[in-house]
């Protein structure tokens, strides 16, 4: 006969649960505070004289309201959708070709110019098609006037040399 095991020693199987995040309460410090601060004194800056004037051509999300914040999130995407030409990286050409383009309020690109070179070929094409291949571009708030709106950017091309 072939000996069983007691019960005692076998565990009933365990229900499998999906794991959660768990939020741990942190205790606060229980050092006395201390006697001084190093930080400078604070002073009142007096107010300005005139309040800043949102950058034209500025881009953000569809649902920011700020000039700023619409300029950073058209740049942002114009970034996440730049090529670096394979020959021009092979060739190591870097430079700073600029264009100006026009898009209307719904975010679509209506035209594309090569406002200066970078000084190769290559970079200056890839310049241009990008902003047609980044659309839809973020749409403008209200405060950005015009349409069409008409942006002159910067694109740069650098190799990150280690």
């Amino acid at each position: 006969p072939v000996p069983v095991p007691k019960d005692e020693n076998r565990r009933p199987p365990r229900k499998k649960t999906r794991p959660t995040l768990s939020q741990e309460k942190r205790m606060p410090d229980r050092l006395p505070p201390a006697a001084a601060t190093t930080a400078p004194p604070s002073t009142d800056a007096p107010p300005a004289p005139t309040q800043a004037a949102p950058v034209a051509g500025s881009s953000s999300a569809h649902a920011a309201h700020d000039p700023l914040t619409w300029q950073g999130a058209l740049l942002a995407q114009l970034e996440k959708c730049k090529r670096y030409p394979p020959a021009a990286m092979d060739s190591q050409h870097e430079g700073t070709p600029t264009v100006t383009f026009s898009m209307d309020r719904g975010g679509h690109v209506l035209s594309v110019r090569l406002a200066s070179s970078s000084g190769h070929p290559l970079l200056d094409q890839e310049a241009m098609a990008l902003p047609r291949r980044a659309q839809p571009l973020p749409i403008p708030p209200d405060s950005v006037p015009g349409d069409p709106i008409t942006l002159t950017v910067p694109v740069e091309f650098h190799l990150n040399q280690d």
